[in-house]
């Protein structure tokens, strides 16, 4: 059953294997780590550090994972792009590591009928596979906390404190609630002592917390502990509700019932057929109803209470499936237990198409780089909305080619007309926004993204995907008369020496550096783009 896990969840990477803006932090220090190493100076983080900081031991791990395979593929001459999807194999086996380990835990405590059934169910969803691989801090986190899971379930506390500690104080400090609560129920059963405890958690949390502060205060150049500041950010200045807010209940009437797909519906079943599932699906309910206090709900901020109610799930499906033999009725709900796979994976698919046309940023860049040749001296803006929504540095292919992603330039500007290509937003190729480009810049592509789901009983299937035009691919028009971009370079040197009276040679090197920062010179103090989610 484990090649299921596998094959699923490179599926998910193949169909959208670009990624959106609040998975920019780690897939960017990934980047960096693996391409500039020590070099601090060029890492993205130092030009958007973004609204809170985060560790780089996630991405110091992915990419020592992923360095070897980068550099075959460095080595065979496979484009930049291939990178992108070594990286997240790299950490989806991360991931699958640990759940893996699981699901063998759930085949020694409750059984092989229940242990296959859990890989069924997980494998039928879509959210959980669809995180599995994203370098999200939450599947940053996800590793240690399925070890924390496999060790508890196995009774090895000494270990299970220890990815909790490291999961709580690294990566994501809300999970000091989750795992609390696990811990606080072995401490009432009397299975751990709190002398244990506490021997075993201070050296621990001290460890995590020295490695923290150490690591990240040299990537981020100052004193710091990054997951300390986003608790105060987010709990004490509460200010996650700048990003959204959602009803008290969301997460019970909205996230875990697309996370669960029709499986919720045998959570209860689960429940009242195995007893000993009850110690795993109420610390996960106790800390979403804890967790659904902060004002500003995503579904990825409770993906690891996923798999224990899966458990849950899956006791229900092999109790029915068991008894499928003790008569027509007994059949008739094994066939439902079966039936609710097939409606899971009908979802998914459903999901799967709609998040491939919510990543429009990824596609232009992807096209721009099908459009023009390598060899082209390109300068390209991107806009907001498409660094949001896919544009990373693992697609920036060419070395010798421009990529400025500088906010807040006013359409029509100089600073916009010095670029070759922009990539731009708008809703069609008549739109307002675009109109003080059409003197300089002509529109040669667009790309479509997610609009709506519309109903037809005339097609089959009766659901349909709508996408709109969200971005727009403009070139200079001197390019289309011109192809090389390289005479507007050309004719400043050449202006410029016969002023200063130096020689051409000597010109056309200072030039050249003068060019490129004149394209830079507003990006020392560039906000960083939001880390407001859309929810996929």
């Amino acid at each position: 059953m484990d090649w299921l896990l596998v094959l699923c969840s490179s599926v998910h990477i193949f169909v959208c294997p670009f990624t959106k803006v609040e998975e920019s932090f780690n897939l960017q220090a990934i980047h960096d780590i693996l391409y500039h190493q020590t070099d601090i100076e060029e890492y993205d983080h130092l030009e958007f550090p973004g609204v809170v900081p985060r560790t780089f031991l996630g991405p110091i791990v992915v990419s020592v994972i992923a360095a070897p395979f980068v550099a075959v593929s460095h080595v065979l001459g496979f484009p930049k792009d291939v990178s992108l999807y070594l990286v997240r194999f790299a950490l989806g086996a991360l991931v699958l590591w640990p759940l893996l380990k699981l699901q063998k835990r759930i085949k020694g405590t409750l059984g092989k009928g229940t242990s296959d059934w859990f890989v069924l169910i997980t494998v039928s969803q879509f959210h959980f596979l669809f995180y599995l691989s994203r370098p999200l801090p939450n599947t940053m986190a996800l590793p240690l906390v399925l070890f924390a899971y496999y060790y508890w379930l196995g009774q090895q506390h000494g270990k299970f404190i220890a990815c909790s500690a490291a999961a709580i104080l690294i990566f994501r400090g809300e999970l000091a609630i989750l795992l609390g609560l696990i811990l606080l129920g072995e401490l009432l059963a009397r299975r751990l002592s709190l002398s244990r405890t506490l021997f075993v958690a201070v050296p621990s949390g001290l460890l995590c917390l020295f490695l923290t502060v150490f690591v990240d205060s040299f990537f981020w150049q100052r004193l710091l502990w990054p997951e300390g500041e986003v608790l105060w950010y987010n709990v004490v200045l509460n200010k996650s509700g700048d990003w959204g807010t959602s009803p008290f209940l969301w997460y019970f009437y909205s996230a875990i019932p697309r996370a669960m797909g029709t499986s919720l519906a045998l959570l209860p079943v689960g429940m009242f057929f195995e007893r000993r599932v009850w110690p795993v699906v109420l610390p996960a309910l106790f800390f979403v109803l804890a967790y659904s206090f902060l004002p500003h709900k995503e579904l990825r901020f409770i993906v690891y209470v996923i798999p224990l109610l899966n458990i849950a799930a899956a006791a229900a499906c092999n109790r029915l499936w068991e008894n499928r033999i003790k008569g027509k009725w007994f059949a008739l709900l094994a066939l439902i237990a079966i039936g609710h796979l097939v409606a899971n994976l009908v979802l998914t698919s459903f999901l799967l198409v709609v998040s491939r046309a919510n990543y429009p940023g990824g596609e232009a860049l992807s096209l721009l780089h099908k459009m023009e040749n390598q060899e082209s001296n390109v300068t390209v803006h991107i806009d907001v909305l498409a660094a949001q929504t896919g544009i990373s540095r693992f697609g920036q292919l060419h070395n010798n080619w421009i990529y400025d992603k500088t906010e807040n330039l006013k359409p029509g500007s100089p600073e916009l007309r010095m670029f070759s290509h922009l990539i731009v937003e708008a809703k069609s190729k008549h739109a307002y926004n675009l109109r003080p480009y059409a003197e300089t810049h002509e529109i040669v592509a667009h790309v479509e993204g997610f609009s709506h789901i519309r109903s037809s009983y005339n097609h089959f299937p009766p659901i349909r995907i709508k996408t709109k035009p969200c971005l727009f691919i403009l070139k200079n028009k001197d390019l289309l008369k011109e192809p090389d971009f390289s005479f507007m370079l050309r004719k400043h040197q050449v202006e410029t020496a016969e002023e200063s009276l130096l020689p051409a040679a000597e010109c056309d090197n200072r030039n050249q550096l003068d060019s490129e920062v004149l394209l830079n010179e507003n990006s020392n103090n560039i906000p960083e783009l939001s880390e407001k989610s859309i929810d996929e």
